[in-house]
């Protein structure tokens, strides 16, 4: 029988920031994933952003999280051997009515995003606008993981050190008692990470996640769009590491939760963005993922409300890049050092569901 500390199930960005935290503190662990082509990882742009646009304001916890981003992100490149961290990449927002830039102005004025905005751009801004654009600021400390380079590259890792099983996790095999087995695998714990699939999970089916549907293409775009900025008008414009081939995206759907791309969600996206910039755009490809929300938009991390070895560590949504990292780290120091959980997160928020599920 393999012996572990910990058994964790899923390896998305969740997945893959919990075993770097295990890794760092020297405490054991193997990976249960069925390794789907079109998990959420793997199709998201990872494009981490310090500010809520439409509020003018920090994003949640943004002080925190930053500097532990960059930290792991850059631990993680030099431990595979692989770049997929563009940080201080600026993201160029368009500023398109008069009622948008008092607002802007107000909070850079208020010193409130400072220190990623501190100044509104009041010439014409630089780049294939439409005329209706009037001026645009730039958020700094922003930037992307290139997260399909970061999930394949540790994915690999894992296999050559023996430690992923590529299989379809079953749940009617877990016995959870002093110790976790699992078809020939006792564990100390186990460990849920696996992203939108908790929907499939008998034992946290009681939380109230609402996966979203979420679709990007892949467009071929002029030479005049440098790739040294990411556009945000109600769309997400960023280079790829090929010429001229940039990421647009992404949709929130709540209904038909398939990964098919649809026309309607292309034709969606390439309105958004041709609203902001005059430019034309060749669709190369299209693809779409569930991503695990939560309905209070917080993670949802914990152990089990009667399971003692049983935990999850779940529901990044849209910002796994930015949450994951901190909150990773902090589950670790919870389960060896008994530090306690940020109550926004902790699964135990949710108690008064379990009781009445």
């Amino acid at each position: 029988m393999k012996q572990t500390e910990n058994l964790i199930v899923g390896l998305g960005i969740a997945g893959i920031n919990l075993c770097h935290q295990l890794d760092k503190a020297g405490k054991s662990f193997l990976v249960i994933d069925r390794c789907p082509e079109n998990s959420s990882s793997l199709i998201a742009g990872g494009i981490y952003n310090p500010v809520v646009l439409k509020r003018k304001v920090k994003s949640w916890k943004v002080d925190e999280l930053f500097p532990f981003l960059v930290e792991t992100y850059r631990e993680l490149e030099s431990q595979l051997g692989v770049d997929f961290l563009l940080h201080d990449f600026p993201i160029l927002k368009p500023i398109s009515s008069a009622n948008e830039l008092n607002e802007w102005q107000q909070a850079v004025d208020d010193s409130r995003l400072s220190p990623y905005v501190d100044s509104i751009e009041k010439q014409p801004p630089n780049g294939p606008f439409q005329k209706s654009v009037l001026v645009s600021t730039t958020i700094k400390n922003s930037g992307f993981v290139r997260i399909g380079k970061l999930v394949l590259a540790y994915r690999n890792y894992l296999q050559e050190k023996g430690l992923l099983i590529e299989e379809e996790f079953n749940y009617q095999e877990v016995r959870a008692e002093q110790k976790v087995s699992y078809k020939g695998i006792s564990a100390d714990r186990i460990i849920f990470c696996e992203g939108r699939f908790i929907s499939e999970n008998p034992f946290f089916n009681w939380l109230p996640f609402r996966p979203t549907k979420g679709q990007m293409l892949t467009v071929r775009v002029p030479e005049s769009m440098t790739p040294d900025k990411i556009y945000n008008q109600q769309f997400l414009l960023f280079p790829t590491e090929q010429k001229n081939v940039f990421r647009l995206g992404a949709t929130y759907e709540w209904h038909n939760l398939d990964e098919t791309p649809s026309q309607e969600s292309t034709d969606e996206l390439i309105e958004r963005a041709q609203k902001a910039l005059n430019i034309d755009f060749e669709v190369l490809d299209a693809q779409a993922a569930i991503r695990p929300n939560v309905a209070d938009r917080r993670p949802t991390i914990g152990r089990h409300p009667e399971i003692e070895n049983m935990f999850l560590f779940n529901g990044m949504g849209s910002k796994g890049v930015m949450l994951a990292p901190y909150f990773a780290k902090q589950l670790v120091s919870h389960i060896y050092e008994g530090v306690e959980l940020d109550q926004e997160v902790n699964l135990n928020r949710f108690g008064k569901r379990y009781k009445n599920s």
